[in-house]
C-alpha cells in the first residue's frame, strides 16, 4: 500500500510540475515569479506553480494553494516552491517551500491536516514541522531566521493554537503557546529556547538596519528593471530573460495564448477567446496587429 502511494505522489508530481497549483488571491503590488527562463509579473489570479521563485519588491502578496494552504509574503521577501504534490479525492499530499529572504506567513491547510509529516517548511538555517498551524518566518540577509508561533481559526471561526517543531542539524525546539519565538542564527548553533516575542532581541537595533539596507539591495536591480519597462509593458506583458516581452492568457477551458515579442514591438493583440475579446496593446500599438481567434 505504501508503494501504491509513492508511485502515486511521483505521477501527481509530474502533472503538478506542469499545472497550477495556487493562485495570488491578493495583491499591495505585483511581484514577480520566475519559471524556467520566464520572468512573470503578477495580477490577482495569477497562477502558480512547482518550482516557482516568489519575489515581492515594494509590495505584499498571499498565495492560495488548492489545498487552501495560505502563504503570504511580506516586501522584499523571497519564497521558492519546491514540491507540491495534492490528491484531491483523498486530501493528501506534499508540500515543501523555502523562504529565502524576508518575512512570510504560513497558514496550514488539507495536507498539513491529513498529511502533516509530508509538510516541509525551509529556511537557510532550519526547517519546521507543522501541526496544523500559523506562524511567521523572517529570514535576513545573513540567512538567521526567527519563527513565531500565531494563533488559528478553524472553520467555524474557533481560536486555537497548534505548535511546530524548529530543527537544524544541531538541535531541535518545540514551539507550543501562542506568540512564542525562537531564532536560528546558523547550521552550527541549536534554536534559540521558546520566548514571548520581543524578548528575543539579539540582533541589535544597527544589525536590523543593516540587514533591511541589505535586503532592499537585494531586491534593487529587479525594481529598476520594473520601473524601465513598466510604461511599456502594461497589463498582462512580462519581461523575459532574454530581453523579449510575454503575452500569457489560459482561460477557464484550458486555451493558452503565449506570445514573446521584442520589447520595442508597438503591436496590438486583438484576442477572441470563446466570443470574449481582450485588445492588448504594447508601446503604441500602431506598427503590428494580431487577431487571434480560439
Amino acid at each position: 500500500m505504501a508503494m501504491v502511494s509513492m508511485v502515486l505522489l511521483s505521477l501527481l508530481a509530474t502533472v503538478n510540475n506542469s499545472f497550477a497549483i495556487g493562485e495570488v488571491a491578493q495583491q499591495t503590488q505585483r511581484a514577480q515569479i520566475t519559471r524556467d527562463t520566464d520572468k512573470i509579473l503578477t495580477e490577482l489570479e495569477t497562477p502558480v506553480k512547482m518550482n516557482d521563485d516568489v519575489e515581492t519588491l515594494n509590495g505584499t502578496i498571499k498565495i492560495v494553494f488548492v489545498d487552501n494552504t495560505k502563504v503570504a509574503l511580506s516586501e522584499y521577501s523571497k519564497l521558492k516552491i519546491d514540491e507540491f504534490v495534492y490528491d484531491d479525492k483523498s486530501k493528501t499530499g506534499k508540500l515543501s517551500i523555502k523562504g529565502k529572504l524576508g518575512s512570510l506567513r504560513y497558514s496550514s491547510g488539507l495536507i498539513a491536516k491529513n498529511s502533516r509529516k509530508n509538510v516541509k517548511i525551509s529556511s537557510p538555517t532550519a526547517s519546521v514541522s507543522v501541526r496544523g498551524t500559523d506562524f511567521t518566518m523572517t529570514v535576513d540577509a545573513a540567512g538567521r531566521s526567527t519563527f513565531k508561533l500565531l494563533p488559528s481559526v478553524d472553520a467555524n471561526g474557533n481560536v486555537y493554537v497548534g505548535s511546530i517543531e524548529v530543527s537544524n542539524a544541531a538541535g531541535t525546539v518545540l514551539l507550543n503557546q501562542a506568540y512564542q519565538v525562537t531564532r536560528v542564527d546558523n547550521n552550527v548553533n541549536p534554536p534559540t529556547k521558546p520566548v514571548k516575542g520581543a524578548r528575543v532581541t539579539s540582533i541589535s537595533q544597527e544589525e536590523q538596519r543593516d540587514n533591511k539596507e541589505q535586503n532592499r539591495e537585494v531586491a534593487e536591480n529587479n525594481e529598476r528593471i520594473q520601473e524601465k519597462t513598466k510604461s511599456r509593458i502594461p497589463g498582462i506583458f512580462s519581461l523575459l530573460d532574454d530581453g523579449r516581452v510575454g503575452l500569457y492568457k489560459k482561460s477557464e477551458q484550458g486555451s493558452v495564448l503565449s506570445l514573446r515579442l521584442e520589447k520595442d514591438t508597438n503591436a496590438t493583440i486583438n484576442h477572441n477567446q470563446g466570443g470574449g475579446l481582450g485588445i492588448y496593446k504594447l508601446n503604441s500599438g500602431n506598427s503590428v496587429i494580431f487577431n487571434i481567434e480560439q
